[in-house]
């Protein structure tokens, strides 16, 4: 999977598509919405797929695709979540590459990013919560800044 952002809240389906369409030539059709055991296996591939959230999970709506998304936007998955927060006015936390399941790369309604940690008890039951950044976000002046130690400032 190349692309896995996540919304903080619900993303109009029809909006989303209309997006994807004027913005990128995805088909409306090309963009699954709905729970991904819910499509039909025997259907056509989705060019993307937004999945709702189970119950209660925080940044739960997620927007997931491959080498066809990619080709179809020219742009990698922290650049199509800024475009996205951007158009949608929703903040969209994205992988930030590390090996901690902690850290991420929060995209702010302003297309501003930086590294935040979550809550690692929240993140195992599916919840992402944010606990503080780890560098300035200019989009998000409300968020505590927690720099962490010398010895882990290079990841």
């Amino acid at each position: 999977m190349r692309y896995q952002i996540r919304f903080e809240s619900e993303l109009s389906a029809d909006a989303l598509r209309r997006c994807l369409s004027e913005d990128f030539g995805i088909p409306p059709d090309a963009v699954y919405v709905g729970r991904t055991e819910d499509r039909a296996v025997d259907g056509p591939r989705p060019v993307a797929m937004l999945n709702p959230p189970d119950e209660g999970e925080g940044f739960g709506w997620i927007l997931t695709g491959d080498a066809e998304l990619a080709d179809a936007t020219g742009q990698g998955e922290r650049e199509l979540a800024a475009t996205l927060a951007r158009t949608f006015g929703v903040r969209a936390p994205v992988d930030d590459g590390s090996i901690h399941p902690d850290r991420w790369l929060l995209v702010s309604i302003d297309g501003s990013s930086g590294r935040v940690i979550t809550d690692e008890d929240a993140a195992a039951d599916g919840d992402l919560r944010i606990v503080h950044a780890l560098e300035p976000i200019s989009g998000e002046p409300q968020l505590a800044v927690v720099s962490p130690p010398d010895w882990a400032r290079d990841w």
